[in-house]
């Protein structure tokens, strides 16, 4: 696709033009030029003929978040309760689910949606509770609120059977019909069974119904920060046994970061032959893990920087907001990426880079998206910022952000400080 303008006062006019457009790995300054959905030109010139145009006033033009794992269905429900331990947690789930209804989960994942869309996030994988407490009611939602949101945001749902698989003899019929509702993911908690073989039987069992249906995997493994808990490393045997590398996602892998050295590095290189690309969670395993005693320990965070060593697909997900697991949150992806970098010890300008990437091309590429950087020829999924380079985007978060999603501006926020001295 040629980038060149014939300077024609005749020429179509484009959809956006984005000017002074500052890009990831690019010298100066550029001029975006979209059309249908796709940027035709990174070299356009300020003066074409376009129906809308922006300044991006030396801001970084990115590619648009994805928000990996995320719990849609249970945003906004503290109300109903709130644990302070996972332990808790557990407890109670099955309680509050109860009292969901199609209407109110629709209209709670609808709130966190909007905040969604205004943050910059173009997709999201949402894990949807399928079992006996919720039954289909919770995915019902969902699916509602997602098609209120068509063109705005893209939804991925999980059905992720939460109360088990065996401690939950519902659950597998539920799971095979969330997938005639329009359910695209399998999700998994191996953990929440009562024993090793009941993990085992846990595990397998999503691994048929995936097979069955021809469906990507996505399970929460190793989700404690207790060591004796190896659901990860079955998972990954699994995996390959079953000949469907490239088609498991493994979810928070918290343990990982308690194991032994030697035994992490074991379960890793497994990672790596599985070709299983992980999800960290470190906002609210922040806060839900290592709490039981009064000096902080086991912090909920993963192995990131070894797993990116080892070659491994690694992204950052924001996992609640306001529920019976966390009570914080505002769907910002930026925060999540910062929070990923602090609990990963991620200090090197590369690690901050690929913290940034965690939250938009590493998430896109763990969807199914395009994972590439903004370019001609590219879809135009992105967002404006108001800071010039990812260091400051951290450091000025929120700030300034413009939403493009599929060439039409989909929302945004504002940030402004003032102080006594600047109204003088």
């Amino acid at each position: 696709m040629s980038n060149a303008n014939t300077g024609d006062s005749t020429e179509r006019p484009f959809d956006l033009l984005i000017t002074n457009a500052q890009l990831l790995d690019t010298e100066g300054l550029s001029v975006l030029a979209i059309r249908n959905g796709q940027i035709e030109s990174l070299d356009a010139r300020d003066s074409a003929p376009a129906a809308q145009r922006i300044d991006a006033r030396g801001g970084l033009v990115s590619p648009a978040f994805a928000d990996a794992h995320f719990h849609l269905d249970k945003v906004l429900s503290r109300g109903f309760f709130g644990a302070l331990s996972y332990q808790e947690a557990f407890a109670h789930a099955r309680d509050v689910k109860t009292q969901f209804t199609v209407a109110d989960v629709e209209d709670r994942a609808c709130e966190a949606l909007e905040l969604a869309v205004a943050q910059g996030t173009g997709a999201l994988r949402a894990q949807i509770d399928v079992d006996f407490a919720t039954g289909l009611v919770s995915l019902e939602g969902v699916l509602r609120a997602r098609e209120r949101f068509t063109g705005s945001v893209d939804v991925q749902p999980v059905a992720f059977p939460q109360e088990g698989i065996v401690t939950d003899p519902k659950a597998p019929d539920l799971l095979r019909e969330a997938f005639n509702m329009g359910a695209e993911v399998i999700g998994g908690l191996p953990e929440f069974e009562k024993t090793e073989e009941d993990q085992d039987t846990h595990i397998r069992t999503i691994f048929d119904i995936a097979e069955e249906f021809d469906v990507p995997i996505d399970i929460h493994a190793d989700y404690t920060d207790l060591e004796r808990f190896k659901t990860l490393e079955k998972t990954a045997d699994v995996t390959i046994e079953r000949g469907l590398q490239g088609r498991v996602v493994a979810g928070h892998c918290n343990a990982l970061a308690v194991y032994p050295d030697d035994e992490a590095a074991r379960v890793i290189d497994k990672l790596a032959k599985a070709e299983i690309q992980v999800t960290v969670l470190p906002i609210a395993n922040l806060q839900m893990l290592g709490s039981e005693k009064r000096t902080p320990h086991n912090r909920g965070s993963s192995r990131i920087l070894e797993l990116l060593d080892a070659g491994i697909n690694v992204c950052a997900g924001a996992d609640n907001m306001f529920d019976i697991w966390y009570r914080f949150n505002a769907m910002d992806p930026v925060f999540t990426g910062l929070m990923a970098c602090l609990s990963g010890g991620m200090r090197t300008d590369e690690d901050v880079r690929e913290a940034f990437n965690m939250v938009t091309t590493r998430a896109s590429r763990l969807m199914g998206r395009y994972d590439g950087p903004i370019a001609a020829g590219a879809p135009a999924d992105m967002v404006i910022h108001e800071a010039a380079n990812i260091p400051d985007v951290f450091r000025l978060l929120p700030g300034r952000r413009i939403h493009i999603k599929n060439g039409r501006v989909v929302g945004g926020i504002n940030a402004s400080t003032w102080t006594s001295r600047s109204q003088d």
